[in-house]
This record gives C-alpha cells, structure tokens and sequence, in this order.
C-alpha cells in the first residue's frame, strides 16, 4: 500500500529546533508493568473496560454495563484488545502518558458528564504498522450507527507517508452518549511529513473540508500557524453521518507566557479575556520555561461551517508539571471553585478510576476548560499501569 503523495508547498520557517514544540512524556522510552489491581495476563479491553465501567459509577451514569463495554472495545479495538497488559508494547504508545494504547477521559459540560476512549493501534511498534492498522481501523468503523467516514478518507492522503515522522499516526476516541449510540473521531498528525509541512497539510484539509472561513480567522489572527508559539500537533475530525461536523484543530505553544496564549484565543467566538491566562497560572503556578518545554500548554480551536470563527478551549499541562495527581487535584479544584465550578465529581472520579493512592499516581494528562456561560471542563487521564522501565 502506498501511504505516499505530493506535498503540499509549506510555509518557509526556520523557527523549528528539536529542543522546541511537543514532547510526550514516554514516546521512546522502555515501559514496565506496574500496577496494584490488574494482573500481567490481563487484556487491554479488560483494562480500559473497567476503567470505563469505574468513571461510569463514579459519575452516576446508567445504561451501560461492565459486559457492554467490555464487548465494545473488545469489537473496536480488535485485534489488539485482547493482547496482555502485563507485556508492554515495544514503543510506547503517544496517546497516553504513560504509554498505554488508550486513555480515559471525563468532560463535564451541561447536564451530564461524558466518557471518552482515546485509542492508538500498538502495531508492531512501527510507526508504519501503526498508521496501518489505524487506518484498517476507521474502515471498520463505516457503517456504525451514525458514523461516516467520507469526510476522513477526504484528507486522508494528506496526513500519510511511507515513513511516518512525528509522535504519533493515527488515534481514535470513542464515546459513550447517554441513549445514544457511540460516538467517533479519528486524531490525524498534521507533522507526518515533517514539522514544517503541518500548516500546509492542515490549511489544504480545511479547504477540502469547507472550512476556509474559520481557519482563514485563525490564521489571520495568529499570522500564521507555523511556529513553535502556535503549532499544529493533531487535526481531529468528528465521524458523523450529518451537518453537526466539526474539526478540532489543537495548536501547542512552545516559548510564550500565559497571557501570550490567552491572547492567541482572541480569534474565538468564545473567548472571554484573561480565562486561559488565569486556567494556565492558577493550575500550573508563575510561567515556568523549563516545565513548559517538557509539555507546552495547547489550544483545541473548534472549526464547523456554520461559524466564521473557532470556539476555543485551553488544555493545560498537568504530569509531569505536578509531581503526583493528588497535587494536581487540589490545584484544579481550586480552581474550578474560583470559577463558580463543584469539583465534587472531578475528585470523586479520580479516586474511582486510580488503582493506588494519589499520592502515588501519576496519571493526570491535561485538564481542558472553556469558560464563559457555556463552560466545558475536562480531564484526561492514563490508565497507570505502566512506568519508565
């Protein structure tokens, strides 16, 4: 198969080093098994169905089961869902933090919170193998109830190669809507070409996607997203079979402050001045360069046809910028307080979901949040089972 095509003309840059942008904490380092409730012979599924299946009776959620969820990933995540968790895979995973090929995530907005899986194919450990499989795996996914594809296999060709570069292929998530069949989308890496050619490759998919409108906002108002302050690291794309599409477009800023960042959301039609500068600071402390560079703060710009600018959520580092999840928590939960927010469910789904005390976890990836009178807030958290070998 030829995963190879004509590269889109990049934009001239000179600004990127390979000290500056993303750096996941354990792509490329050796992993062990380590964890107190799962046992080595224990399956992938096993794992992430009752990580699942623990945030769903922690939040009060119904209508699913623990043999419910466990059948979905087992179907979704063939045929890796059945591997051992007790053997890691030979290069560690990107969508986790500590290497897993999946993690949890918890978004409360409205009514009710919501469940989500993120997922990328293990392979054979290449990053070939990888984007493969990820691939093979969207195929399956045509035809679920409500999911469509076409819009994927639109731009594909634009986020593929030969020789992959990059942290990562391909990911999916998956979520569980209540009285609704699950939801889809598929993460693609705009730098699988190369760091230099993600604005190019990010800018013509828009285009074939009919999003100038907002993108052209966005670039405009960043000058232009092809710089460490403001770089493209995944383009995801809902599956859906209707018009309620939207690309999320999440743009990692290397060697700015907080304020410089809560300036770059100013194109949002959502944006209310000083949130993501007051997020970043309260959670994470003063700027800190050093800790920054290990994992820049991101901004997920929202892109649909119906708006001609982007809605706008901070993501803001948590592991390795706080030492254990139990520092984390109290840090964004007081910060959810000073935003008029109950971190009740937050702390409670994080005791459900951690297999030892917080104090000795370390499984905290982002905490997201938009304000404002929609506020949305998320947290992103990794399985835990694996440590640097």
């Amino acid at each position: 198969m030829d995963l190879g095509t004509d590269t889109p003309e990049a934009a001239p840059t000179s600004a990127f080093t390979p000290e500056s942008g993303v750096v996941p904490e354990m792509v490329g380092r050796a992993l062990r098994f380590d964890s107190p409730r799962y046992r080595p012979t224990d399956s992938y599924a096993d794992v992430a169905a009752d990580k699942v299946w623990r945030a769903h009776t922690s939040l009060g959620l119904t209508g699913e089961s623990r043999e419910s969820i466990l059948a979905l990933v087992r179907e979704v995540c063939a045929p890796w869902a059945g591997l051992p968790v007790g053997t890691p895979p030979e290069h560690s995973c990107w969508v986790s933090i500590d290497g897993m090929p999946f993690e949890l995530s918890i978004a409360w907005a409205g009514d009710k919170p919501g469940v989500r899986l993120s997922l990328e194919c293990p392979g054979s450990g290449t990053p070939r193998s990888r984007m493969e499989d990820s691939m093979a795996l969207t195929r399956r996914l045509a035809g679920r109830p409500g999911v469509s594809i076409d819009r994927c296999l639109r731009v594909e060709d634009l986020f593929t190669d030969d020789a992959p570069q990059g942290f990562f292929s391909v990911a999916h998530a998956m979520a569980w809507l209540p009285g609704r069949p699950p939801a889809y989308k598929v993460f693609l890496n705009p730098a699988v070409r190369g760091r230099e050619q993600a604005a190019a490759a990010t800018e013509e998919a828009m285009a074939r996607l009919g999003l100038e409108r907002p993108w052209r906002a966005l670039a405009g108002h960043l000058d232009g997203v092809d710089d460490p302050a403001h770089e493209p690291v995944a383009v995801a794309l809902d599956l859906v079979d209707t018009d309620e599409f939207r690309v999320q477009v999440y743009v990692a800023h290397s060697g700015v402050s907080a304020e410089d960042i809560d300036g770059m959301a100013a194109v949002a039609r959502d944006w209310v001045p000083g949130t993501f500068a007051r997020a970043l600071s309260q959670i994470n402390g003063p700027h800190d360069a050093a800790a920054w560079q290990r994992k820049p703060p991101v901004t997920c710009f929202t892109l649909d046809s119906e708006h001609d600018a982007p809605s706008a959520a901070a993501y803001i580092p948590i592991i390795p910028v706080h030492d254990d999840d139990a520092a984390a928590r109290d840090r964004v939960a007081a910060f959810l307080r000073t935003e008029g927010l109950d971190p009740t469910s937050y702390a409670r789904v994080l005791e459900a979901v951690a297999d030892r005390p917080l104090s000795e976890s370390v499984t905290q990836n982002f905490i997201s949040y938009r304000g404002g009178d929609d506020p949305r807030f998320s947290v992103y958290l990794a399985p835990g089972a694996y440590r640097p070998a």
